[in-house]
């Protein structure tokens, strides 16, 4: 005994076959772990502070503190964008200001908001989306 499907209901088939291969290849393909984050660094005075150096680091117990992407500086409004493609292996990220020789001879601290809001943990970052962060540094 054959069993014969309508053409109609074949064609479907494929279609919304295709349809799923082509969204699950995407949902941990290229570009999902694409992790944005912007923002300005200030001093206390409201001034921008240029050529200040952001980084990412990953997050964890076994592979925490590992650098990822080159980094970025801000520019003169102070303003930076830092976009990292973060590899698999990292499950969480945050983001750091490089507290170099330059800047600890002028500041003694700094504070900050992120997405608007003052937060307990400085400065993790969701892979796959986009954050953004205010860094005020406090002169000596």
């Amino acid at each position: 005994m054959k069993l014969k499907l309508p053409l109609g209901l074949l064609l479907t088939f494929f279609v919304l076959t295709i349809i799923l291969c082509l969204i699950g290849c995407q949902l941990g393909g290229p570009g999902k772990r694409v992790t944005t984050v912007t923002g300005r660094v200030i001093d206390e005075a409201q001034q921008p502070v240029e050529n200040v150096r952001i980084f990412m680091t990953s997050i964890g117990f076994l592979n925490g503190g590992i650098p990822i992407g080159d980094g970025t500086f801000t520019d003169a409004e102070g303003n930076f964008t830092l976009v990292v493609d973060v590899p698999k292996e990292h499950k969480r990220v945050t983001i750091g200001i490089s507290w170099d020789l330059d800047l600890s001879r002028k500041y003694k601290d700094f504070d900050y908001t992120h997405d608007g809001l003052s937060s307990g943990v400085c400065c993790p970052a969701q892979i796959g989306k986009k954050t953004n962060y205010i860094f005020t540094l406090f002169s000596k």
